[in-house]
């Protein structure tokens, strides 16, 4: 699509901090961290609610998301990994994953980006330690 955010990241036209890529889906830091090292996890093929792909591209979704929960629980030492399908900032199919910690106090489901915001240091960092572990 043409307006579509992701759809231009997909094709190198914005930059992202890509953490893994295959022929279906990318995955990269959201813009606003909600938790450092937040992800977004997009299939490549475009559609505007996850109800709209067809099984065997929501399996592969899943399959693509329930390996990088634990690429990030290993990354960063944590048992809970909060995932999140919302979809209504951007209107393409897209599932937040957050590295949490039980007593992180940001609540069940974090509303607000974190104060500060990592630094373009901290978002590469964190880029190679995800790549470290998967």
């Amino acid at each position: 699509m043409e307006d579509c955010i992701f759809c231009k990241i997909i094709t190198k036209e914005i930059p992202a901090h890509i953490v893994y890529e295959d022929e279906t889906i990318i995955a990269f830091l959201d813009r606003s961290q909600y938790v450092k090292a937040h992800i977004l996890i997009v299939p490549k093929k475009h559609s505007r609610w996850l109800w709209d792909t067809d099984l065997e591209e929501y399996l592969k979704l899943m399959e693509k998301t329930h390996y990088l929960a634990n690429v990030l629980r290993k990354a960063f030492k944590t048992e809970w990994v909060e995932q999140v399908v919302a979809g209504m900032g951007v209107p393409h199919t897209h599932i937040h994953l957050m590295q949490r910690q039980d007593n992180d106090k940001i609540g069940e489901i974090p509303t607000e980006p974190i104060k500060p915001q990592p630094t373009e240091e901290e978002r590469k960092e964190f880029v190679e330690l995800i790549k470290q572990h998967l």
